[in-house]
């Protein structure tokens, strides 16, 4: 006779609460259980099939994963020949053959921590699509391997690139072919050792010294500084990437955003007049210094870009939706409002813009002086953004 049908609800709550008395379990005897794995792991699988008959493969599977990654978690026995003993029996456990991959990105990582750098070639170099912190991990392998093998006497800053050292920044040539994703090992909780990251940006570092000429490099990095909110290092990168790439849009962009971040109006003036100066016939920097004047609320500087706009055949509309924005800045509540009627006449009284506009503009006549502060920077933000994409301006 088959076994009762339950839905899943009841599965996931049944799964769910055997989790937490596992972890529990893990949390006050991991000590026995570093001692004796696969006992451990028996006990597990037994448990699981005689409280969750018929569980379905992919549940039973995720199952063990988290018990294993919890065990790692909380497990005194770091060293990679003890991870290495939890994984295999990990596996042996588990029903299908999904999720090798994990364990061996995860034991890799902790052998180049290690300093097992040979096996941590092999373990990793089947995995370089995965996440762009596995090139420059194996990158520093060879890199480390390569100092090994240098004389006692020689300086690794001015000794001749040997073979090892050569892999090493063809491990980093890698990188820029393969376009990994960033953070996707970081997102599983898979990567959280502090000391990869460190190897990363080592890693970078020395890749954009080794190749002064690839622009990729510094965009890896914006990206991942970016995401990782390290400000110090974005700073660092766009001051070498608009140095040596002058000409480059990208990198004048980002830099004109961590300029308007920090809040820095001299940086920010300096950004566009390098930009206009690069790209004349750019509506880009034009744009640009718009938004500077409205934001400072400078009637001179806004109307000398704004005649600039007008020279380079701004949309109307563009136009329009500026003078709204400055005045509201401004704080010419009269002014504002006929500027938002002369935008309701050229778009159209129920177009969906103009319903927003009316919308955040009616926050304005509030007494909670920080609800009309929040309603000018999303009314600002929101035009920026509608303007930048009238214009065809990259956001990215």
């Amino acid at each position: 006779m088959g076994e009762e049908w339950q839905p899943d609800a009841v599965f996931k709550a049944k799964t769910g609460q055997l989790k937490t008395e596992f972890f529990d379990y893990i949390d006050k005897n991991i000590d026995k259980i570093d001692m004796n794995i696969p006992v451990f792991f028996g006990h597990v699988a037994t448990t699981l099939d005689n409280s969750l008959p018929g569980i379905s493969e992919d549940v039973h599977d995720q199952f063990i994963h988290s018990i294993t990654m919890k065990v790692l978690e909380t497990s005194k026995n770091s060293d990679t020949v003890g991870v290495e003993k939890l994984f295999d029996y990990a596996i042996r456990n588990k029903r299908g053959k999904k999720g090798r991959a994990i364990y061996d990105i995860i034991l890799g990582l902790r052998m180049v921590t290690d300093g097992r750098f040979d096996d941590a070639i092999e373990h990793l170099k089947k995995y370089r699509n995965v996440d762009a912190l596995i090139c420059p991990s194996i990158a520093y392998c060879y890199h480390m391997l390569s100092i090994q093998q240098m004389k006692s006497d020689e300086d690794p800053s001015s000794a001749p690139a040997n073979n090892l050292a050569l892999a090493a920044r063809e491990q980093m040539m890698e990188l820029v072919h393969l376009k990994p994703p960033l953070n996707r090992l970081l997102i599983n909780n898979v990567a959280e050792d502090p000391r990869i990251t460190t190897i990363f940006w080592f890693m970078l570092k020395n890749a954009i010294e080794w190749f002064p000429g690839e622009a990729e490099f510094l965009r890896i990095g914006l990206d991942k500084a970016t995401k990782d909110g390290k400000t110090d290092i974005k700073e660092e990168l766009l001051t070498i990437a608009t140095e040596r790439f002058v000409s480059d849009m990208y990198f004048l962009r980002e830099m004109f955003r961590l300029k308007l971040e920090q809040r820095d109006a001299g940086g920010l003036a300096g950004v566009v007049k390098h930009m206009t100066q690069q790209f004349p016939d750019s509506v880009e920097p034009v744009y640009y210094g718009l938004k500077l004047a409205v934001m400072a609320a400078r009637g001179e500087t806004y109307s000398r870009f704004r005649n600039l706009a007008l020279s380079k055949n701004f949309p109307q509309n563009v136009l329009l939706l500026s003078d709204f924005a400055f005045e509201v800045m401004s704080g010419k509540q009269y002014e504002a409002l006929a500027c938002l009627d002369e935008i309701r006449q050229k778009l159209g009284p129920r177009h969906y813009y103009v319903t927003m506009l009316d919308y955040v503009v009616a926050d304005f006549g509030s007494d909670d002086q920080k609800k009309v502060k929040k309603a000018k920077k999303t009314l600002i933000d929101s035009l920026d953004q509608y303007c930048m994409m009238l214009l065809k301006i990259k956001t990215t």
